[in-house]
């Protein structure tokens, strides 16, 4: 058990809990081995292990403004929020000496039981080959999705020309490491991402997942990561090969007006929901403090828009003091985290963006069309227009802001992919207590820094300039 105990110290997951009381038979040579196949299956129903993704990244992106002064004061003064205000002012520094960050440990963690079910499942007794497929093509897309949404978090922008020397992050690929802990390249992650993914397609998956199992993996949710991770390395004729594979077994929208005076459905009932992925902080007095949309987003949207009616409110309407500004409040509708996890608007968006960019600008829009017809009352709803395919390009950009908008990290991973593209490389900048604090395009400060705790276990870690 002494390389586990190393292994859990050196990336400081934590104690891990492994939900089943089936999952008990540990060998002397210090394995974990569950000898029935059926353990595996347990390991992996632990599903609010894997239900994470890195949900601190998106105060970072320009969907965020603290724009009222008693809001950074608060934010300012405050030992919990002082983190994400570190991640607005793109801090060197995130986290102080000795603290750690969780957004990080809980996806290792879940990293660490992907691991034993991916290299030791086919080996287990008493279940069939397809079974055993199908559980190890699970918890391969939750390790692509893990380091997906680590590799965009630490390490740089995909770039084909320099991905093979880009530092990358630390990809444990077993449930055992070496002493000497070192990040690897950023190609290395895509590399494991699209064979595990690949494999998943391929393993027997079931088309679809809903209601109490949206948690778990399907083959749709293997086809939409592909379609996300080739978006992010700018491979855009396979991430429309796939996005629209994702579509042709998942495709169902929701109606938004039909919940202007109805509960929102909840993720068991979202028909949107592919593949659930929380942001890991539920509480909705999170939102309001944290999740304070700039003036640039709002000011994008057509007020009409019941994204904006629904998912949006006065910064005012929760707390006196804030005067100016809106808020992301969707948890206030359904009680429940911000998903990063792919869904049918993600899909479409990706597939729009393809279109236009391989010049086929008015299937592009026709497919945003298909998209914004279920964000308008009937009565209000006017098909969006493009000029040429680039009009139709630029168009399909801010749908995606507006559509994915607070949520998943998606507009912090979008603004560093279209940062390799000059026409659309932006400077952002942000405000906080009387400074101004400015961001350029391809900043080192988009590669988040690791907290300092971590290079006590793993000295040779190399940390973000």
């Amino acid at each position: 058990m002494k390389k586990y105990l190393k292994y859990i110290t050196i990336i400081a997951l934590g104690t891990i809990v492994l939900s089943c009381d089936n999952y008990v038979d540990i060998k002397t040579e210090g394995r974990l081995i569950p000898e029935e196949t059926e353990n595996y299956r347990y390991l992996l129903n632990n599903s609010y292990a894997f239900d994470i993704t890195y949900g601190a990244v998106d105060v970072a992106s320009d969907d965020i403004s603290f724009q009222n002064e008693a809001q950074t004061t608060a934010l300012g003064a405050s030992d919990y929020y002082r983190p994400f205000t570190n991640f607005y002012k793109w801090s060197d520094v995130l986290y102080f000496d000795g603290e750690r960050d969780y957004n990080m440990e809980n996806m290792y963690s879940a990293l660490y039981n992907a691991n034993i079910v991916i290299n030791e499942v086919m080996k287990s007794k008493n279940g069939t080959e397809a079974e055993k497929l199908a559980i190890k093509g699970e918890a391969q897309i939750h390790r692509a999705f893990i380091f997906l949404t680590l590799v965009n978090t630490f390490g740089k922008a995909y770039d084909a020309a320099t991905s093979a020397t880009d530092p990358g992050i630390v990809l444990f690929t077993t449930a055992t490491v070496s002493d000497d802990i070192k990040r690897t390249s950023v190609q290395n992650a895509y590399d494991i991402i699209l064979s595990d993914l690949n494999d998943a397609v391929n393993s027997g998956l079931k088309p679809v997942n809903s209601g109490n199992n949206v948690a778990f993996p399907s083959r749709a949710a293997a086809y939409a990561l592909l379609a996300r991770t080739y978006l992010y390395m700018r491979n855009y004729p396979l991430a429309l090969e796939n996005a629209e594979k994702a579509l042709a077994i998942q495709s169902t929208l929701n109606n938004l007006e039909d919940f202007e005076f109805n509960a929102f459905p909840t993720r068991r009932f979202d028909k949107e929901l592919i593949l659930s992925k929380w942001n890991g902080y539920t509480s909705f007095s999170y939102a309001p403090q944290i999740l304070s949309l700039s003036n640039e987003l709002i000011n994008s949207f057509d007020t009409n828009d019941l994204r904006y009616v629904l998912f949006t409110q006065p910064s005012s309407n929760f707390n006196s003091e804030y005067t100016t500004g809106r808020t992301y409040a969707k948890e206030g509708l359904t009680g429940e985290s911000r998903n990063a996890g792919p869904t049918v608007p993600e899909m479409m968006l990706i597939k729009a963006e393809c279109l236009a960019r391989a010049g086929s600008g008015n299937l592009a829009m026709a497919e945003i069309n298909k998209l914004r017809q279920k964000r308008f009352r009937a009565g209000q709803y006017v098909a969006m227009t493009a000029t040429d395919n680039k009009d139709a390009l630029i168009k399909v950009l801010a749908e995606r802001r507006r559509e994915l908008m607070g949520s998943g990290g998606f507009r912090w991973f979008d603004l560093k992919r279209l940062n390799k593209e000059p026409e659309f490389a932006k400077t952002i900048t942000h405000a906080f207590a009387g400074q101004t604090f400015t961001l350029a395009p391809n900043s080192d400060r988009y590669q988040m820094p690791f907290a300092p705790i971590y290079f006590e276990y793993a000295p040779n870690l190399q940390q973000n300039p």
